[in-house]
């Protein structure tokens, strides 16, 4: 297992996306053109890759086009193979590095309320529940840098 940072193209992402759609909570695919979404971060996300040979097995997106506003997270995804394996802990080690070398103030994430494996990974990793915006099925969560 290597970890690498922006070096999927969108093909790369878009079966990895396809492959850890039923990771999430709900489907991804359920929420998003996933073609759509493989470019959009292809072009504008930097991405830290959890890569098993030639497979990407893991993955982590952030927005970070403002330093003092921060960064967003917008996808965490491992491959359902290779769950249970520590790779979205190192991922999001990995990522909270490059934040700071970004000189990123915050990092923000949203999250489905009833995914509680992925709760309990943000909340050891130092992320804190934002006051809710309005009543709904999600939760943003934050951590200072």
């Amino acid at each position: 297992m290597n970890l690498r940072l922006d070096s999927a193209g969108a093909e790369a992402l878009l079966v990895h996306l396809r492959a850890a759609d039923v990771g999430f909570v709900p489907p991804l695919s359920s929420r998003v053109d996933l073609a759509g979404y493989a470019a959009k971060l292809a072009a504008h996300a930097r991405r830290v890759e959890a890569w098993d040979g030639d497979t990407l097995v893991g993955l982590i997106a952030m927005y970070a086009n403002e330093p003092a506003q921060g960064g967003f997270i917008t996808n965490v995804s491992v491959l359902p193979t290779h769950h249970g394996r520590g790779i979205a802990g190192e991922l999001l080690r990995r990522t909270l590095t490059l934040a700071a070398e970004l000189r990123l103030a915050r990092l923000r994430l949203e999250v489905y309320a009833d995914n509680t494996a992925a709760l309990a990974l943000y909340r050891r990793h130092g992320f804190e529940a934002e006051a809710p915006a309005a009543p709904g099925p999600t939760l943003f969560l934050h951590r200072e840098l």
